[in-house]
């Protein structure tokens, strides 16, 4: 029995108090910690991208530089020493007088002199190249001096001096070799620039490689952060969500860090106590009464079914079901209200706790049934125990209000047995045990009797199998003669029905009409006999000779008469003409009309309006008086076959028939005795002129087509071997 009080938790429920939080604000920002990260990690690749085209640039502008100048440098000295070359050409010209314009060689002085000056120009004053282009230009013009091939020299210059050329020509190689001297700094120079760019080459890598290692560093140490701060508390969280979604209301995550995702982890923790009291609330009212705070059914069932489950591991144990139902509470309601039948259902379920051990369960299964599970229970004698001991505590009245009230209840038992396959049998066997004890007397103890229960499940699987007997084409009709008892004429014939059910076989009326009257079948059923014998009787007239006035007799449930659709039905039935109404019988026991009221005997004079006759049948066992029978539309009477009893033959048998047919002569009423099966009855009944009769010993029900012969043939029926048989074998 669950103590547990709706509204508390029994679990541990984790608080603000159990993280180490409670008082306690936020005190870092993962948004501002993570957007300042962010933000360096940017900063950072913008220094490094700026540093890199930076470097890049300026070591491109400077080889570029560097090969400008070098450019400069060769073209102008390249000019220069092609125009010293042909300057030095027209000098020797000059030297062997041969003709030539001494105009020209005096401007080419003039272009020489000006190509040395934006030589040294342009060479750098650092290296000693403008030295030595000074140098050369002095050699250079010390050896035309020397030689008379200077400026104004020129001009006076006569004769043929031609063995100073090669002495011009050394002179001017030597010239010649230090203009080159300047083609060879340049390349030093030259050299010593991509030396430097080299250096600069380096720093920028050496720059590259120190902010890769930052950012490499930076990276490494978010992503542990990002593992730490994040990824740790997203997959705390989602194994929170998993837990809760699998029904673990109890799992708390752990609060790593007081920012938005340590308030998220306090608020799924307080999320999932919420969700755990709420849980424990909705559990105790989904398996406890509200009123008395016992276990409801569900509850019950789940106890049940759990054991059920351990049956493995519990072969030689067993519980106990006892099913309980107050005895007349309706009438506690009704006179003292409901209120008060509340109070009574209240001190009646603490009562029945304190006469249960503790690993025991009492549950309220509804309105004033309750129900025990008494545990470990083999033999059944705890559950009596429980019983004794209830009846024991009923005997103290209760106290309701200012009244005082005395109840008692029906229980019924029933004990797990190996052969019970779930806990829903056990509670119908516990439920039709206290049913018994119930319609036994009240205030009665009954344990599970399997034979009433396997005769009312038989009952209970009929009455379903009947709403589709007539649909399903399962049900059959049989025949038995009516003859006269002095010549065995057949007069008529009486239907009787039968239900070839699918799994059972072939049953008789008194199996299942009974059934068909409590279920309302009735009608189908009825309907469906009283047309298909009405057409069959009719056939037979119709189609067989000497069989004109044979009539039809039909048995008729007073079930069907107080039913104005089905009085209306079986009135349908009968006007048509091609069941010859005036040629059907209909029965009704005497029994079922001294039952009834004035609405049957009504019922029966409106179908007597179509021209059936009726008959009463099973006359003699019922209580219906003189008057009464006056008053009934009857036109037969049929002798109950308790009257031919094997000492029929006696003094007081035959006076109580003769009594019987002097009444029926009296009343007008023609009649049949049944049950016909010895000679020496069929004597007593020819001795007390009694007409017509029916029974085994003049012929037995036989199917349609035996009924068919039999009549076709003509043959009268008397005592001795059956003619229906002989009948049919002709």
């Amino acid at each position: 029995m669950d103590g547990n009080v709706p509204g508390k938790a029994s679990g541990p429920v984790s608080t603000a108090a159990d993280t180490g939080m409670e008082g306690a604000g936020r005190t870092w920002s993962l948004q501002r910690e993570w957007s300042r990260a962010f933000l360096l990690m940017l900063a950072a690749l913008l220094i490094g991208a700026a540093v890199t085209i930076v470097g890049v640039r300026g070591l491109m502008d400077q080889v570029q530089a560097t090969s400008a100048e070098l450019h400069l440098r060769l073209d102008k000295v390249e000019v220069l020493r092609s125009a010293l070359d042909a300057h030095e050409q027209l000098g020797h010209q000059m030297l062997s007088n041969a003709p030539g314009d001494r105009s020209a060689f005096l401007r080419q002085q003039e272009e020489i002199s000006r190509l040395f000056q934006e030589t040294a120009a342009i060479l750098p004053g650092e290296t000693g190249m403008r030295d030595t282009i000074a140098t050369a230009r002095q050699s250079w013009q010390e050896a035309l001096t020397a030689h008379g091939l200077w400026g104004g020299q020129v001009q006076s210059l006569q004769g043929n001096h031609v063995d100073e050329s090669p002495a011009l020509a050394a002179a001017s190689a030597e010239v010649r070799k230090r203009v080159a001297e300047i083609r060879h700094y340049s390349l030093l120079e030259m050299d010593k620039g991509l030396a430097h760019n080299a250096e600069l080459e380096q720093l920028l890598i050496i720059g590259r490689i120190a902010l890769f290692v930052v950012a490499v560093g930076v990276t490494v140490y978010f992503r542990r952060r990002m593992v730490k701060d994040l990824m740790r508390p997203v997959e705390s969280l989602h194994k929170g969500v998993q837990k809760l979604r699998g029904g673990n209301y109890n799992h708390r995550i752990e609060v790593f860090r007081r920012d938005e995702l340590g308030e998220l982890a306090e608020a799924f923790n307080g999320m999932a106590a919420a969700v755990h009291n709420s849980h424990l609330n909705l559990t105790h009212r989904a398996t406890h009464d509200p009123l008395t705070r016992l276990a409801n059914r569900a509850a019950l069932m789940e106890r049940l079914t759990e054991s059920f489950g351990r049956g493995s591991t519990r072969r030689n144990r067993s519980e106990g079901l006892l099913f309980i139902d107050i005895d007349d509470f309706k009438d506690v309601n009704d006179s003292l209200g409901h209120e008060r039948g509340d109070d009574l259902l209240v001190q009646l379920a603490a009562r029945l706790q304190g006469c249960v051990r503790t690993h025991d369960l009492v549950a309220r299964v509804g309105g004033d049934e309750f129900a025990i599970v008494v545990m470990d229970d083999d033999a059944g004698s705890v559950t009596a125990g429980v019983a004794e001991r209830i009846h024991e505590a009923l005997r103290t009245p209760f106290f309701l209000g200012e009244d005082r009230r005395t109840v008692t209840a029906s229980m019924g038992a029933a004990q797990r047995r190996p052969g019970t396959s779930d806990a829903a049998e056990l509670l119908r066997q516990a439920d039709f045990a206290m049913y018994l004890a119930k319609h036994g007397g009240k205030a009665r103890y009954q344990l599970f009797d399997a034979e009433g229960y396997d005769h009312m499940t038989y009952r209970a699987a009929l009455k379903r199998d009947l709403a589709t007997a007539v649909s399903g084409g399962q049900l059959r009709l049989e025949y038995q003669p009516i003859a006269d008892l002095n010549s065995g004429e057949i007069l008529g014939v009486e239907a009787l029905v039968r239900w070839q059910h699918p799994t059972l076989g072939l049953l008789a009326p008194s199996e299942f009409i009974p059934l068909a009257e409590e279920t309302g079948d009735i009608d189908a059923v009825g309907c469906w006999v009283l047309d298909t014998a009405s057409r069959q009787a009719a056939g037979w007239r119709k189609s067989l000779p000497r069989c004109e006035n044979v009539w039809i007799a039909i048995n008729l449930s007073t079930i069907q008469l107080p039913n104005p659709r089905n009085l209306a039905a079986i009135k349908g039935i009968l006007s048509d003409p091609a069941a010859q109404a005036d040629k059907v019988v209909l029965e009704v026991t005497e029994t079922a009309l001294a039952g009834s009221t004035d609405g049957g005997v009504a019922a029966l004079k409106t179908l007597k309006g179509t021209g059936v006759r009726v008959a009463i049948d099973d006359f003699g066992t019922g209580y219906s008086s003189l008057s009464s029978l006056a008053v009934l539309p009857a036109d037969i009477l049929k002798i109950d076959r308790s009257f031919l009893g094997r000492q029929a033959s006696e003094a007081q048998s035959a006076a109580m028939l003769e009594g019987i047919l002097g009444l029926a002569r009296m009343l007008s009423l023609e009649v049949i005795a049944e049950g016909v099966e010895e000679p020496g009855q069929l004597d007593l009944l020819r001795a007390l002129d009694c007409r017509m009769g029916q029974g085994y010993l003049l012929a037995r029900p036989g199917s349609a087509e035996a009924i068919k012969a039999l009549l076709a043939s003509g043959a009268r029926l008397q005592p001795g071997p059956a003619a229906l048989e002989e009948a049919v074998d002709s």
